[in-house]
């Protein structure tokens, strides 16, 4: 990271974010027992939710101090609403989908009140909060609209709750939203890091339940340079430089819209690859001698595809250049999955991810056409 702090994460903040990690991991549960085409549907549409209820406490978080006791005690209750929400996610669709929804919406709205009431004796960025509370006090009450409403039509009520969501930041692009660079790049890149622990533990966790054989021994071997490789390709250049970036923009709401875009929804597609990749190692885990099929490779393709291009349009939009390595990156992770992974042992095609990974590190690192040549 870079020296552009005005405040640090506090301990509270990763509290919440433990728990925001561990609803995301319950989407790899989801995909597992729904792997058709309408499971992936709602693994993504949960996903989003969560996501953005995690989002809205990073901007919250962002603009007020959390230190003072009644605001710990609304975080903390509110961490406690998203870990019913999160154990209640997988039955998101079924029979008792008011468990989920009704603790989520407790969970944005409790982010809201505190941005607003936070930010009492600061009228400027309360004048940019009052363009965006309006539109976006409506996703929360679509998504609890949507789990007391029959199967058939929750879905179209939470995907009216996802649209708008984009609706309410598009909005709230109008106002001056004043944004700690410093605190906004570590609050994600933290959270980045809690999500590939995360993955680290569920791969462990599988592979002891596989059995630790040869075969089993060296999946989890490849899995974890691929995991590794994930860490690198962010963490190497990709995180100091976009916080170099937003940290140098100096108008308010210039710097506000590029840490919406790089940041809020260009950070999605980064956390759903490492969800993603952690279905596909689970199914070779649990199946080490037999070439991956159906959801495997899917997953397998899908999960590093979405991390490596997460951050292509990001870039692109801070620093309007291409990543072309990790462009390239993409396409070979794609040749990998869908002409290796259906044929072979999935220690082949995961050993093969790990090389593409490394080689696209290595790439990035020896080139100037990035972001970090731009901020620096």
């Amino acid at each position: 990271m870079t020296a552009s702090h005005g405040k640090r994460v506090g301990f509270l903040e990763l509290f919440f974010d433990l728990v925001f990690v561990f609803a995301v991991t319950q989407l790899v549960g989801v995909l597992h027992a729904d792997q058709g085409a309408a499971g992936w549907g709602r693994s993504a549409l949960l996903l989003w939710l969560v996501w953005w209820a995690w989002s809205q406490f990073a901007w919250t978080g962002n603009a007020i101090d959390l230190d003072r006791r009644p605001v710990r005690l609304v975080v903390l209750a509110a961490s406690l609403a998203m870990l019913a929400a999160a154990v209640a996610l997988p039955q998101a669709f079924g029979d008792d989908a008011a468990a989920f929804a009704v603790p989520y919406a407790a969970v944005r709205l409790a982010g809201l009140a505190l941005y607003w009431i936070g930010l009492a004796h600061d009228a400027a960025h309360r004048a940019a909060l009052r363009t965006y509370l309006p539109v976006a006090l409506v996703g929360p009450a679509l998504v609890l609209v949507g789990g007391l409403a029959g199967e058939g039509a929750r879905p179209w009520w939470w995907l009216a709750a996802v649209a708008v969501d984009l609706a309410s930041v598009a909005t709230a692009g109008r106002g001056e939203f004043r944004v700690d660079a410093g605190h906004f790049a570590e609050r994600h890149g933290l959270v980045m890091i809690i999500a590939l622990g995360e993955s680290v533990v569920a791969m462990g966790l599988t592979a002891e339940e596989a059995g630790l054989t040869a075969r089993v021994t060296w999946v989890l071997v490849a899995a974890f340079a691929v995991v590794a490789g994930f860490w690198w390709t962010y963490f190497d250049w990709v995180a100091a430089a976009a916080e170099a970036r937003l940290a140098g923009e100096a108008d308010h709401r210039r710097r506000g819209n590029l840490a919406r875009d790089l940041y809020t929804l260009g950070h999605l597609p980064i956390v759903a690859g490492i969800v993603v990749f952690v279905v596909a190692v689970e199914e070779a885990l649990l199946h080490p001698a037999e070439p991956l099929h159906g959801l495997g490779v899917t997953a397998l393709a899908v999960g590093p595809v979405l991390f490596l291009a997460g951050f292509v349009a990001g870039n692109r939009r801070a620093a309007g250049t291409w990543l072309w390595p990790r462009i390239a990156g993409v396409a070979g992770v794609a040749v990998v999955a869908l002409a290796v992974g259906p044929s072979a042992d999935p220690v082949v095609p995961l050993g093969l991810l790990a090389v593409v990974i490394a080689a696209v590190a290595v790439a990035e690192s020896s080139r100037h056409r990035s972001l970090a040549a731009t901020a620096a």
